[in-house]
């Protein structure tokens, strides 16, 4: 299986995904598309977007032929230029995490949750906003943030992102491999 993931700035819940996986799970290939920055996902696939998105996300779709796209948010502008690009031929996961903001149109926003095959969100309470606003694609998650160890005190330091590495992969792994996996073959039946 091979997942694009898919940001604007860098984004520490996509390095600690790209990483989770990475270690626990060689057999999914990972690649990048970004605009901003690195951000230390530390993936050999990588295309910087610049500020002609569409371009360079073609680009990167046509070379990698991703079977999962997983585009981080807050901002939906990537997302719904990612469905536009693969029409529906390959699945698209919205990952939203931290507070709820707007950037830009709603209507994009509304296009980001409701297109994609897939929502994750990084609380129940998030997940909720979405839902009271939006109708929410058949497979919508929780799927929490850690911080890493060095942001918290020491004695919270079980609750980092490097504490919980292994429950991160299985986490992710269950929702990119396992509905997600089926969902892509499906699509790229018809």
């Amino acid at each position: 299986m091979r997942v694009l993931l898919l940001r604007q700035e860098p984004s520490s819940r996509a390095r600690v995904h790209a990483r989770a996986l990475a270690a626990e799970r060689p057999e999914i290939e990972l690649a990048l598309a970004r605009q901003g920055a690195p951000g230390g996902e530390g993936l050999a696939l990588d295309w910087q977007l610049g500020d002609r998105a569409a371009r360079g996300l073609r680009e990167a779709i046509a070379e990698f032929a991703p079977d999962v796209i997983q585009s981080y948010g807050p901002s939906a502008v990537l997302t719904v230029c990612a469905h536009e690009l693969t029409a529906g031929r390959v699945p698209v996961i919205h990952d939203l995490s931290g507070k709820r903001r707007f950037q830009g149109d709603a209507g994009l926003e509304r296009r980001a949750v409701e297109e994609s095959a897939a929502l994750v969100a990084d609380s129940q309470v998030l997940l909720d906003q979405l839902a009271a606003h939006y109708t929410l694609p058949p497979l919508a998650m929780i799927l929490p943030s850690y911080p890493p160890a060095r942001e918290l005190p020491a004695v919270d330091r079980n609750m980092s992102a490097e504490a919980n590495i292994d429950r991160l992969a299985t986490l992710y792994q269950g929702l990119v491999r396992e509905p997600m996996a089926g969902l892509a073959a499906e699509l790229r039946g018809r």
